[in-house]
């Protein structure tokens, strides 16, 4: 056999392997969990360096602290439709009977076949689509926000209280994506009848401490995993909603890191769908993931 002609079989034969060998491995997963933990209405300035929240603090200086993000909306509502969609579907109201149609990271992880849940405080029972209630409101709760979620039975029932949590921690039964919200009076926004001013804060700080060191206690804190303390929006208008703190905890990521890179809520939703192997959506297409603060 001619030499040219060897080389054209090793050739098809390589191809052939290299091929097949794409088809049979799927893509890589990089965050085995990522707790997303949610604030309201802080800026950078009144977070960063403040003594009534201990907790926030020495977790930004031990991990990893984006130190200009920002939301990307004003009032709080458009913030949390962003975080999960990419996009404010150019809402500028925290009008409740608002649906957002089409895709968001919850539905895009399902095709993955990988799992979702959303966490939030004082909401009355599993899957409910009231306003408010107590010191729940729905504005902070983008996945009863979204038409496809909110219109089937199977998928609102993810959308629960906190009281199941701790539970579904210790057992390890968390799915890969978890949003945490807590109520007004947890949250560092307030309300009436929530504590005042350094009060207001504490109690926000202590809330932020018993979850991450439940996240940090579970089994589900292995392998790749990660917990993100952001704010929806900030006092100012940088970036559209306001320069905030943001906190990247990894279990395998950089520590003591600071990032002074143009950040933002697309910037995150990009991030988490590239570790899962996502296509970003909408604005999140032309955001800079934060892979700085996550880690390669």
């Amino acid at each position: 056999m001619k030499h040219a002609a060897i080389l054209r079989i090793l050739a098809a034969l390589t191809l052939t392997m290299t091929v097949g060998s794409q088809a049979a491995t799927p893509p890589p997963v990089a965050f085995d969990h990522v707790f997303l933990i949610v604030l309201e209405n802080t800026s950078y300035a009144r977070a960063i360096g403040n003594p009534s929240l201990p907790t926030l603090n020495s977790l930004a200086r031990t991990y990893g602290l984006a130190t200009a993000y920002t939301g990307v909306a004003h009032p709080s509502l458009p913030n949390y439709v962003a975080l999960i969609s990419g996009s404010t579907f150019d809402s500028n109201s925290d009008d409740t009977s608002q649906r957002f149609e089409g895709d968001n990271l919850a539905l895009q992880l399902e095709r993955a076949g990988l799992d979702w849940k959303g966490y939030f405080q004082g909401l009355p029972s599993t899957g409910w689509d009231g306003g408010a209630a107590g010191d729940y409101g729905k504005k902070h709760n983008p996945f009863m926000l979204s038409a496809v979620i909110a219109g089937d039975p199977a998928r609102r029932a993810k959308v629960m209280s906190l009281d199941p949590l701790k539970a579904d921690l210790k057992a390890g039964k968390v799915p890969a994506f978890v949003m945490i919200v807590p109520d007004v009076c947890h949250d560092l926004h307030g309300a009436l009848n929530c504590p005042p001013g350094r009060a207001l804060q504490r109690t926000g700080d202590v809330f932020v401490k018993t979850w991450t060191d439940a996240i940090m206690a579970s089994p589900a804190w292995s392998g790749r995993s990660a917990i993100v303390i952001t704010f929806d929006e900030g006092t100012d208008d940088a970036g559209g909603g306001g320069r905030v703190a943001t906190v990247v905890v990894t279990t395998r990521g950089p520590r003591g890191v600071k990032s002074g890179l143009l950040h933002n809520h697309y910037s995150l939703l990009r991030t988490l769908e590239e570790g899962w192997g996502l296509p970003p959506l909408r604005e999140a297409a032309r955001a800079s993931p934060m892979t700085d603060l996550f880690g390669p």
